[in-house]
């Protein structure tokens, strides 16, 4: 059994000095301890987590989140996950401060985090937006100490602890599956509404979708992709303009918020029996679509455990510094229909 004696025998420190480093009591040189726990992980270490929690309780962790949650019901699912992994957490002194952003702005999602950092938090959940400035901007807080785990949405290239969300490119090829279906092998024509560009997410199940239709379904047609910023009115506005123009789709798909826009539209012009409709997620704003028929099928994403988890494995990090197993963490995805309900 790997022992403490024989990790400082090899990382030339004291017991003294291992012992510290691996159960977070007192000050040790961040490389030296790094290496140490690199030490004790190649060697099958394992440290008493039950005692590394219980000392926790001496040592509050405030955890920072920051989600684009205004105006978009579908982060409620993903706070009462958040709150709920909070509250179970909180004999542990574990707390969470949420800002929150409308639509997706570097510059928005920054400031919150600065608002954060400046109230002290330890550790942060961001869901970030597809930019540079966001990779540089994690980094920075990497290199300083405060870990981060994105949730809902990735950032590649950045050192961010892991990624806590749906697998956006196979639910764009489910939702094409689905398409591919409906449609029997004769001509469909679709729309696609997406959120943002600048969301890796968003851009992931536009890729997925349109890889399933090019190899198994070319009777299908993209004549158009939109972005509705995950706004409602935006999405209403769009569907609108798709309705009174002489090339009506076939079918919609929805690979992001503002599903009650688009929903609203179809519902008003009378036309959601004979334009398909397919989203991801399923809110209190969609459910009755989907019960009415406007909304012939939904994929979800498990937002409760995009909020749940990451507080979880923050946690389980502050003690032994160990990340999580798996770089990225799907969420299921699976499909609703109206009869699912």
């Amino acid at each position: 059994m790997t022992s403490i004696k024989k990790i400082a025998e090899i990382a030339g420190v004291s017991r003294g000095t291992v012992d510290r480093a691996l159960n977070n009591r007192g000050e040790v040189n961040e490389e030296v301890a790094e290496r140490i726990r690199a030490i004790a992980r190649d060697l099958g270490y394992k440290t008493n987590r039950a005692g590394l929690a219980l000392a926790a309780r001496k040592h509050p962790l405030k955890i920072g989140a920051v989600f684009p949650s205004e105006g978009n019901p579908y982060f409620d699912d993903v706070i009462t996950g958040l709150r709920e992994s909070e509250k179970e957490l909180s004999d542990y002194a574990v707390s969470v401060s949420l800002k929150t952003t409308r639509g997706f702005s570097a510059d928005a999602q920054i400031q919150r985090i600065d608002e954060l950092i400046s109230e002290g938090v330890q550790a942060l959940i961001l869901c970030p937006v597809n930019e540079k400035i966001m990779v540089d901007k994690i980094n920075s807080l990497v290199d300083a100490g405060i870990p981060v785990i994105t949730s809902n949405s990735d950032l590649e290239n950045s050192k961010r602890l892991c990624y806590v969300g749906t697998d956006y490119s196979k639910s764009g090829r489910m939702a094409a599956g689905l398409l591919g279906l409906v449609a029997a092998g004769n001509p469909m024509n679709v729309v696609i509404l997406t959120g943002s560009i600048h969301v890796l997410g968003h851009n992931q199940s536009i890729s997925g979708f349109y890889s399933v239709i090019k190899k198994d379904y070319p009777n299908i047609t993209v004549s158009d992709v939109e972005e509705t910023l995950d706004n409602s009115d935006v999405s209403y506005r769009i569907t609108r303009n798709l309705l009174e123009s002489s090339l009506k789709p076939d079918a919609i798909y929805m690979t992001a918020g503002a599903v009650g826009g688009t929903c609203r539209a179809l519902a008003e012009a009378g036309s959601g029996q004979s334009i398909r409709l397919f989203t991801h997620d399923i809110t209190s704003e969609s459910r009755p679509y989907l019960l009415s028929g406007i909304i012939s099928a939904t994929i979800p994403q498990d937002p409760y455990q995009q909020g749940y988890m990451p507080v979880k494995l923050l946690f389980d990090y502050s003690l032994d510094k160990n990340p999580p197993q798996e770089d990225k963490v799907f969420t299921n995805s699976y499909i609703i229909v109206r009869e699912s309900l």
